[in-house]
């Protein structure tokens, strides 16, 4: 099965330098190095394919004089584990490498009897699912049994007592039963289509093959294997995510995040590269992960001259200078040294390993799916092999008993599948959820408490030399503590973080420039001018991360999703730089944020905050795709709000744990309004008794006109007024929630004007923002027709030139003002 190391001294690390010193030492580290830098490109790692030529370079005919050391070489680094770590670029890190693959260690026995069982069993699963449900898609993993053994025996030399999966859908079924604990009647059951939950539950649930689990396998060590879409890469982060939650930043001990891949979505998915990027960063590390990759050598019909310009799937992994260890996948014994090795990497150094199996599929894609279509040369070869199982035998492995394992798995298909009695939490999925979230929780903090904590929040740390604008920024607070000055939105926000750790909640805030705040507005990191020094204003009050995110957002979306979800009486708050970038993890977003608890039942209290609002910031920095939002909600998934007051966002913000189920909230958060005179509270509005208002309505006697609308147009709209001298003529009122929708809050606060016009206003264009999603539904509250003032519909979300821009806020407040004329066409022209 491999090329035998018995020659090599087992146990001795030193083996390789005592022949060098012995040699000629110049020429024979010469020829080490290469061997360690590019031997693996020599080695024997595809299964269809023979042994490659060696190198001229390697050849130990090129090396008479070092022949013996070449031989010993080539048996290590070209056989049918390939090492390569050539482009790790620390010094420690490479010796290590290449000590632990020249040291020749000896298998356990134990771990080659187990390599034997699971590869058989896997094989006995395989061919038994085909068989008994040919009709079902399951994305077996025949012809790639013994990565079961990899992955198991990662766990078992890892010694994690905790380990953290993010899967993927080949041998997704295969791999739960025997690698990760799933029991094997659940699994037969899921795949004969008996949902996972009882259908009361209220959840929409999933295909077999994407659900995951969380149990405890037969060794004691506790699983979550992560729930995955079909949008392949994106659990990985989730699962990172959660990972750290789970306390996998403080090193090996606790935690082992692992992550299982497949060849093509390994290499094609950004996702990868972009938590490869994380990995190593203060925020988001979970003590190095694991990551194995399955190398079909095809995603679905695809193969790899088509797929990947780079050499091999797992290239990505250089980006970081992660070693990578390639092995011929029909080599189990390949297999176990490779798990061995990234299981002590990863508990050295803390970093991230991968390890890419080259293996093969004998059926195809899916199981409705003829792969000689495609791959007839391929297939044939594949056809000739005998199983793995049989081969490992032969050459020497012991003989599995299978026993046992065909009793349990013929009666898990012949027992009639049953709906587990699951005691997962699924209060948020209640048929009256949207209701219950409409009742009021007072959030509101005693005043005392209040200033005390706004004295803390502006205090200068001691010996700090803060930048003179800072140091006014700070001193503007000092007269908010005393009720002196109105709050402002940054304070408020400060607030809420201040109050909940107080409270004993943990708070994360990450985003882009988010611990300085994009708009130079939030200040929770100050900085020393003389030395560069920090402190984090929110850690003195309890456990608080502030962090500035890289560049990403796709992946650092799908980490702190994960991240709630393992801490749901923790506050997540993930801030993009500018609304827009909703863009770049709508996957994430729609999966995820917006579908995670009817799925999975994932609780996450996740907030998003997305800065949005027509400013005369162009066409990419204007919205948060609330359409988009808005398009997502139904039976109570999340909350989506606009606040315009500052005590909004701090009771919104604390609302989030005050509940008793657990919603990601998406908040459209704002720009210039962040120093708007108008985007203040009074101290009061945050004290005893108070809560979030989702809609504010003015005071007015009997306006001719009602204006409804969102966010910052309701400040826009009252500049104008004032300026036109309308405040007895025309009421505005905020809608702060727009989803769950505060109907009654609404009708009653139209009720109080029976005889005044309604309509609504939005800076967005016609086709965009709230004003599809929220037509019907301000009818219902009115009573009546309620027309839309918008923007003219635009295939881009904002003009580009300044000019332009006011040209058009003019125009929409001219026909929102306007007593003689209404309706959203009026506006456009």
């Amino acid at each position: 099965m491999s090329r035998d190391l018995s020659h090599l001294a087992a146990g001795d690390p030193g083996a390789i330098e005592a022949m060098v010193r012995a040699q000629l030492p110049g020429p024979a580290e010469i020829l080490v190095d290469r061997y360690r830098r590019s031997g693996w490109l020599s080695a024997h790692l595809d299964p269809l394919s023979p042994a490659p030529q060696l190198s001229p370079t390697l050849d130990p005919a090129a090396w008479p004089t070092l022949e013996d050391l070449a031989d010993r070489l080539a048996a290590i680094y070209c056989g049918t584990l390939g090492w390569e770590f050539g482009h790790v670029q620390d010094e420690a890190r490479f010796r290590w490498l290449a000590i632990e693959a020249e040291a020749a260690e000896p298998l356990p026995a134990e771990s080659r009897a187990r390599a034997a069982y699971l590869t058989a069993a896997g094989e006995a699963f395989e061919a038994a699912t085909l068989k008994r449900l040919p009709t079902v898609k399951t994305f077996g993993m025949s012809g790639a049994e013994s990565f079961l053994a990899l992955a198991d025996a990662v766990i078992r030399f890892g010694g994690a007592g905790e380990v953290v999966v993010g899967g993927m859908h080949r041998g997704r079924l295969t791999q739960l039963g025997l690698v990760f604990g799933k029991p094997l009647a659940r699994l037969v059951a899921e795949a004969k289509g008996t949902p996972d939950l009882e259908p009361t539950v209220g959840a929409f649930s999933d295909v077999p093959y994407h659900l995951g689990y969380e149990g405890e396998r037969d060794d004691g060590v506790r699983v979550w294997v992560a729930p995955h879409p079909s949008h392949l890469s994106v659990v990985a982060p989730v699962a990172t995510g959660y990972a750290r939650g789970r306390g996998a930043a403080g090193g090996a001990a606790g935690v082992l995040p692992l992550m299982l891949h497949t060849d093509a979505a390994f290499a094609g998915q950004g996702v990868n590269m972009e938590l490869m990027q994380l990995s190593g960063l203060p925020g988001y590390t979970v003590g190095g992960t694991v990551h194995l990759v399955l190398n079909n050598q095809v995603g679905f019909t695809t193969g790899a001259g088509e797929a990947r310009t780079a050499r091999t799937s797992a290239d990505i992994a250089k980006l970081v200078e992660a070693p990578i260890l390639h092995v011929n996948g029909d080599d189990p014994d390949a297999l176990l040294r490779a798990a061995r090795a990234a299981a002590r990497y990863r508990a050295r150094f803390g970093s991230d390993i991968v390890v890419e199996v080259v293996t093969y599929r004998r059926r195809g894609h899916n199981e409705m799916e003829e792969s000689r279509f495609t791959q007839p040369l391929q297939q044939a070869a594949i056809d000739a092999l005998p199983p793995v199982s049989e081969r490992y035998v032969a050459a020497g492995a012991p003989r599995p008993d299978l026993t046992a394992f065909r009793r349990a798995l013929n009666a898990a298909f012949e027992a009639t599948p049953a709906i587990p009695n699951d005691a997962r939490d699924a209060s948020g999925l209640s048929a009256d959820i949207e209701a219950r979230m409409a009742e009021p929780v007072t959030t509101g903090v005693a005043r005392e408490t209040l200033a005390e904590l706004i004295v803390r929040l502006t205090a200068a740390p001691e010996g700090f030399a803060l930048h003179p604008r800072v140091t006014q920024f700070l001193e503007r607070r000092v007269d908010m503590a005393s009720g002196e000055r109105p709050v402002d939105w940054a304070t408020a926000e400060a607030l809420a973080f201040a109050t909940l750790l107080a409270d004993g909640h943990p708070v994360r805030l990450s985003g882009q420039d988010t611990a300085r705040g994009a708009f130079a507005q939030r200040h929770l990191i100050l900085a020393d001018q003389r030395d560069g020094r920090t402190e984090s204003v929110l850690a003195r009050f309890g456990e608080a991360e502030v962090l500035n995110s890289p560049l990403i957002e796709n992946a650092a979306l799908g980490f702190e999703y994960g991240l709630s979800v393992a801490r749901p009486d923790a506050l997540t708050v993930w801030e993009a730089q500018f609304g827009d970038f909703l863009n770049v993890c709508q996957p994430m977003f729609d999966q995820y944020v917006t579908g995670g608890e009817d799925r999975w039942l994932f609780r996450s209290p996740l907030v998003m905050m997305l800065p949005h609002g027509w400013d005369g910031g162009g066409p990419d920095h204007s919205t948060g795709h609330l359409e988009r939002v808005l398009a997502r909600c139904a039976r109570g998934n999340i909350v989506v709000a606009s606040p315009t007051t500052p005590a909004g966002l701090f009771h919104i913000l604390r609302r989030q744990l005050a509940w008793p189920w657990r919603k990601p909230l998406v908040l459209m958060t704002p720009k210039k309004m962040l120093r708007a005179a108008g985007c203040v509270s009074a101290l009061d509005a945050f004290g005893p008794g108070t809560q979030f208002e989702p809609v504010i309505a003015e005071d007015v006697a009997a306006p001719a006109r009602v204006v409804v609308c969102a966010g910052k147009v309701a400040l826009t709209l009252a500049e104008a007024r004032k300026a036109r001298g309308q405040e007895g003529e025309v009421a505005i009122v905020r809608l702060e929630q727009l989803y769950p929708f505060p109907a009654a809050e609404l009708a009653a606060a139209l009720a109080r004007w029976p005889a005044a016009e309604v309509v609504w206003v939005q800076e967005e264009p016609e086709n965009l923002g709230a004003f599809a999603y929220a037509d019907r539904r301000l009818e219902a509250a009115a009573g009546r027709r309620v027309p839309g003032i918008c923007r003219p519909a635009a295939a881009s979300p904002a003009v580009g030139w300044g000019a332009w821009h006011a040209a058009e806020e003019e125009r929409l407040l001219a026909a929102a003002l306007d007593l003689g004329a209404s309706g959203a066409r009026e506006a456009a022209e």
